[in-house]
């Protein structure tokens, strides 16, 4: 998935929810079938409908499965995965384990549904303080792994702590997320109750997990980068491949040095 800068969350209501999401400029939408409140049977069917529709609609879909440790997760993938899930949530990712139970569970199915082995991201959720703990084991435990997703308010609770998007509570919470995606290449992702959507951008968030459409929009613009920054940007991979050329293996640009690993988040950012 190139970008994910809002992720509309239409949880487990079915076709009739997610409908108005389906038509908005939302990059993906979020289902799930882990929500205890909703027998889980009509959690899997409506889950399925709507996958069917987010395909017509050329939508990219997300999947918020049961922990593996819930002894659901294989069900769930019987009943939802195809080459329309695009990628699944993992709640409750607490140690590296978790995410090669998943990998494994995905790889199976994967190959019995004739999809590429690898192509369903797995986006950890970190909403514990032992899961933030591990989060750099957890972001590196499998490489489909696409990203972690900050959950502030189920971490909050866990830490005895005010939910908060802004402040210092959660400050720590937050950067240490931004730096383990941003130092793997891969996205870091929050959920936001869409009030300080540009604030989460400051700190570095690739994108929102939002509770309306209303949001999306204002998700949009946030998380894009500036012109100013693509064009810096581009002329700083310009200056690698120039170095590249003369048979050097990294640019200084400015008083930067851009080395592969700099020009390859470049240009990714350059494409968002």
């Amino acid at each position: 998935m190139r970008r994910l800068r809002s992720i509309v969350a239409v949880g487990s209501g079915g076709l009739d929810a997610a409908q108005e999401a389906l038509g908005s400029a939302a990059d993906a939408i979020l289902l799930s079938v882990a929500d205890a409140r909703v027998p889980l049977d009509a959690a899997r069917r409506n889950a399925a409908a709507v996958l069917g529709a987010a395909g017509q609609a050329e939508k990219a879909a997300l999947v918020t499965v049961n922990h593996p440790k819930t002894r659901l997760l294989r069900d769930d993938l019987d009943a939802l995965l195809s080459p329309l899930v695009r990628g699944v949530l993992l709640p409750h990712a607490v140690e590296a384990q978790d995410v090669r139970d998943m990998a494994v569970a995905l790889r199976e199915f994967e190959l019995r549904r004739g999809i590429e082995p690898g192509d369903t991201a797995v986006f950890p959720v970190i909403d514990t303080a032992r899961g933030l703990l591990h989060a750099e084991q957890i972001a590196m435990a499998a490489p489909r792994v696409g990203g972690l997703v900050l959950h502030a308010e189920r971490l909050a609770r866990d830490l005895g702590a005010r939910p908060e998007q802004r402040g210092d509570r959660l400050a720590y919470a937050r950067g240490k997320v931004v730096a383990v995606c941003r130092g793997l290449g891969i996205m870091p992702l929050v959920t936001s109750d869409g009030l300080e959507l540009t604030y989460l951008a400051q700190c570095g968030f690739a994108g929102a997990v939002l509770p309306d459409v209303r949001y999306v929009v204002t998700a949009n613009a946030a998380f894009a980068p500036a012109p100013l920054v693509k064009d810096r940007a581009n002329a700083a991979v310009e200056a690698y491949e120039a170095a590249r050329a003369e048979g050097a293996w990294a640019a200084r640009f400015e008083d930067e040095v851009i080395d592969a690993e700099a020009a390859r988040k470049l240009r990714h950012l350059i494409g968002e």
